[in-house]
Formats: structure tokens, C-alpha cells, sequence
């Protein structure tokens, strides 16, 4: 009896064992969860203040801190740990309560912040490409590799928001009072450079990443900037400084972008759907057409046969104007006879689907009159901005009025080839600019041989064109807008001026920063 109750005894001390051995372990694995979960909530928090922080510097109010990050570091050593000495930010650091860790390769910046408080850390980061972080060099002329001005050709800048800029000398804006470099070519290699020869001029500052060549009479009214050389020849000029520059060069992808445009026009046409085939202005029958928010129209002229005769006898003259005069009524109206008439009036050749229509190829041939316009209540300043996605060529040619765009509506082209201009091209009647933007704008994704944009044979373009991997010539003809481009050619007798009233050739001011989702002009993205 004794020995069981010992038995029994020793039964239950073990269970007691037991339970205080699961309680103890229950009770560590709640410590473990609750430090685990305290963890957590720390490097949460880490993250969170230096999220807050990087969020911070990238703010426009913010950009000179930023702007004295970036330059402290570009001085420093490549691929290393570099110290940020800036009030600001250190000021900045102290109110988020943060701690930061800069490092460069090469043009790429890394910056990564984390809370300062507690032992957790965990960073944010943010990666800035540098490439164009010295200064902001936009321009209302930029090629991505050279630029050729020569005969008689001129670039400069006016200002108008009515009638179309003068050519005139006077109506210039000096290069004193100009705000950007007028020209501007990004090309590196020993063949790019800004060029002028013969009589050409630039009223303004030229800068350029390899060499700037002027010949014969050539001038440069401003500045001119230059990494390589510059070469004078003969009675050339530079009114203002020459400046050898030594910077980080900028690549062309900061300014233009040739997939961006690509997924631009993709993103219009998928909202349009299929094409509505190739459109031919100006072609007898249908040489006048219109395009408005309502459709693109063409007036038909075609003369509608019908039978005509009476008592079965053919018809040899108008019936419509014989009774007429004879009986004193329509007797065509009324039915008494059947008579000739020219049936014309304007029929809708497709619809206009968010101010879009997509076509094949856009081509005004012939005797063209082809007239934009917006609605009613739309106006210079309230302009409907028509778009048209042309996956084809589009071409200007023949003896008619060519591109009429009323003072009520703004004219967008997306074009895949070519885009040729000829003398019946004429937009210098129109008004100057529609709420700060041209009439007209040419977005060309052209990149095989040959030019994307050729404006030719004194015709004047009064827009911006903006081709990222092509070339755009001028021969002896205008543009007055912008021209953004591969390879810019102003030949023989051309003037490119710029209005300062518009947006330059990417659809921003001139004095907006180059960057991506910052306006501080540096490209960023998380990490």
C-alpha cells in the first residue's frame, strides 16, 4: 500500500513537473513573440522615418538640399562612403531624427536613411542617376548629336501669343535677356557638333558637349559653351564668352525618349482601336475635309447620276432649271420629272473617339484644304486638343490651302514614318500659341534613313517637333516652335525661331527641370 501511494506520488510530481516545464516554455515563446514582434515594430518604424526623410528630399521646396547633396558627392571619390556636411540637412536629419549613408558609382548615387532611434536598422533607399546634375541645360533647340545651320539661316527666340513672330531682327529677344542656351547638341563623338557657316546666325547662347565650328561669316549673338573646341574661321563671331566647360555630360535619354513616345502613341491608339485606313485631301471629289470632336468629315463634290427624263425620252438639259423658268415651279422637287443634280454636302468619313482618330497614311495632295477645329465653346484659350495617330507617313503637298488649325483647337500627330513638308504647308496665319502651347505638334518616331521631319520649299510650320531618334531638316523654310531631335539641319535660307509664349518640344516650360517625377532635375527611382 505504502509502495503504491510512493508510486502515485511520484506520478504526480512528474505531471507538476510537466506543466511547470510547458508553462516556463510558454511563457519564453511569449517573450520570444513579444521581442520578435517589438523588432519588427522597431525596423518598421526605421523604415518609416527614413522613407519620411528620402520622401522629404526629393520635394521641390527641398531641391537645394538635394541639389548640394548630389554636387558634394560628384566631387568626391568614386565607390565610396562620402560625408554630407549641409546645414540644411543635417536640419532636416535632426527634425525626422534619422541617420543617412551616401555612396557613388560612377554617376549613380545611393542614399539610404533609416530612424535613428532604437537599435533596429532597416533603410530606405533611393538611387539617383547624376548625369545631368551639374546644371539645366534646356534648350528650345537640342539634338542629340549635331546641329547645322548654314547659308543664310537663323536661330533665335520672340515672344507672341496673336499674330505669328516676325523674322524681322527686331523682333528678337537679345541673347542678354534669353534665360537658356538657344542651341544645345549632346552629341559626344568627334563628328557632333554645333555648326555655322556662311552667313548663318544664332541670337543666342550655343553650348555643346564635343565642338562648335563656325565658318565664313557666321556669328553667335550670346555665350557659347563647349567641352571639346571651338573653331573660328574667316570673320566669325561670338558676342559673348567662350567658355571651355569641364562637367559630367548629359545623355540624350534625360531629354528624349523614344520608348516613352512609343508607349505614348500605343496608349492613344488603344483607346481608339483600328485604324480607319490611309486619308487622301485634296483629290478631286473630296478636296476638303474637316476634322472636329464630332469627326473627320470630307465635303463630297460627286455628281449623283440619276435617271432623268420625261415620257421616256432622254435628257439633254437640266430639267430642274427648264421648268422652273417655263412653268414657274419645281417641277423636280415636286416629282413631276426627274432631273440631273450635283447632290453635295459634307459626309462623316470616321468617328472622333477622345478628340483622337488613328489612319494609315495622312496624305494632303493635290488641291487639300484641310481644316481643324474645336467645338462651340471652345476657344484660343480654352483650345480642344485633336489628336491624330498616323502609322504611316504623312506628307503636305500639291496647290491648295494645305493645314488650316482655327484659333479654337490645338493639332497633336503621332507619326511612325515619315513626315515631308512642301510649299502649301502654311501655318503663318494662324494665331501664335493655343493657353501656352503652339497650334501644332509633330511627335515623330521615324528612325531609319533619310529624314523623319523635312520641312521643305519655303513652307512655315508654326509648332514643336519633337523626333527622339530621327533627323529633321529645314531647307529654306520656318518653323517657328521647337525642335527636339537626333540631328537638327536649319539649310540655305531657314529660320527656326522659338516662341517663348509656348512650351518647348517635350510639352513643358523652358524653365522646367529635366528629371523624372521631381523637378529638381535628377532621375530617382526606390530601391
Amino acid at each position: 500500500m505504502k509502495q503504491q501511494q510512493g508510486a502515485a506520488l511520484v506520478i504526480v510530481m512528474a505531471l507538476l513537473s510537466g506543466a511547470l516545464m510547458l508553462g516556463m516554455s510558454g511563457m519564453q515563446s511569449a517573450l520570444i513573440d513579444e521581442r520578435l514582434a517589438g523588432n519588427y515594430r522597431a525596423s518598421v518604424q526605421s523604415q518609416m522615418a527614413g522613407e519620411s526623410f528620402l520622401s522629404d528630399i526629393v520635394r521641390d521646396e527641398n531641391s537645394e538640399v538635394l541639389t548640394s547633396i548630389i554636387n558634394q558627392v560628384m566631387e568626391s571619390e568614386n565607390n565610396a562612403q562620402v560625408t554630407v556636411d549641409d546645414e540644411q540637412l543635417k536640419a532636416l536629419m535632426n527634425e525626422l531624427s534619422v541617420e543617412i549613408e551616401v555612396t557613388r558609382q560612377d554617376n549613380e548615387i545611393t542614399i539610404k536613411a533609416w530612424g535613428s532611434q532604437g537599435r533596429a536598422k532597416s533603410p530606405s533607399v533611393l538611387v539617383f542617376n547624376a548625369s545631368g546634375a551639374a546644371d539645366n541645360f534646356r534648350a528650345p533647340f537640342i539634338a542629340c548629336q549635331r546641329m547645322r545651320i548654314t547659308g543664310s539661316s537663323l536661330a533665335a527666340s520672340c515672344r507672341a501669343t496673336n499674330d505669328v513672330c516676325s523674322q524681322k531682327q527686331s523682333s528678337f529677344i537679345t541673347a542678354e535677356s534669353q534665360t537658356y542656351n538657344l542651341l544645345y547638341s549632346l552629341g559626344s563623338q568627334p563628328s557632333d557638333a554645333i555648326t555655322l557657316d556662311g552667313d548663318a546666325q544664332a541670337y543666342g547662347s550655343a553650348r555643346s558637349q564635343r565642338d562648335i565650328v563656325l565658318t565664313g561669316s557666321s556669328s553667335i549673338k550670346g555665350d557659347a559653351y563647349f567641352q571639346g573646341a571651338i573653331f573660328h574661321g574667316g570673320g566669325t563671331v561670338v558676342g559673348g564668352n567662350e567658355t571651355k566647360i569641364d562637367a559630367t555630360p548629359q545623355r540624350c535619354d534625360v531629354f528624349m525618349d523614344l520608348d516613352k513616345l512609343n508607349q505614348q502613341r500605343n496608349t492613344v491608339q488603344q483607346g481608339y482601336g483600328n485604324s480607319v485606313g490611309n486619308v487622301d485631301i485634296g483629290g478631286y471629289q473630296r478636296r476638303q475635309w474637316t476634322l472636329t470632336p464630332e469627326g473627320l468629315f470630307y465635303y463630297d463634290e460627286r455628281r449623283q447620276e440619276r435617271n432623268c427624263g420625261i415620257f421616256d425620252f432622254g435628257c439633254y438639259f437640266n430639267f430642274f432649271d427648264f421648268f422652273l423658268n417655263l412653268l414657274g415651279f419645281d417641277a423636280c422637287g415636286a416629282g413631276v420629272v426627274q432631273c440631273n443634280r450635283n447632290d453635295v454636302g459634307w459626309v462623316k468619313h470616321s468617328p472622333v473617339i477622345n478628340n483622337t482618330v488613328v489612319v494609315d497614311n495622312l496624305r494632303l495632295i493635290s488641291e487639300p484644304t484641310f481644316f481643324v477645329s474645336g467645338a462651340e465653346n471652345n476657344t484660343q484659350n480654352n483650345p480642344s486638343r485633336l489628336r491624330m495617330v498616323v502609322n504611316g507617313d504623312f506628307s503636305v503637298n500639291g496647290v491648295g490651302e494645305g493645314l488650316i488649325i482655327d484659333e479654337s483647337a490645338q493639332l497633336e500627330i503621332f507619326v511612325q514614318g515619315k513626315t515631308d513638308l512642301w510649299a502649301n504647308f502654311q501655318l503663318g496665319g494662324t494665331e501664335a500659341t493655343r493657353a501656352g502651347a503652339p497650334p501644332l505638334i509633330i511627335n515623330s518616331s521615324y528612325s531609319g534613313a533619310g529624314d523623319a521631319v523635312a520641312v521643305n520649299s519655303g513652307s512655315h510650320l508654326v509648332g514643336n517637333i519633337y523626333a527622339p531618334s530621327g533627323k529633321v531638316s529645314v531647307n529654306s523654310s520656318r518653323v517657328t516652335g521647337s525642335i527636339w531631335a537626333q540631328e537638327i539641319n536649319a539649310l540655305n535660307n531657314s529660320f527656326i525661331i522659338y516662341n517663348e509664349a509656348n512650351v518647348v518640344a517635350d510639352s513643358q516650360a523652358i524653365e522646367t527641370e529635366t528629371g523624372r517625377e521631381s523637378g529638381n532635375g535628377f532621375n530617382w527611382q526606390w530601391r
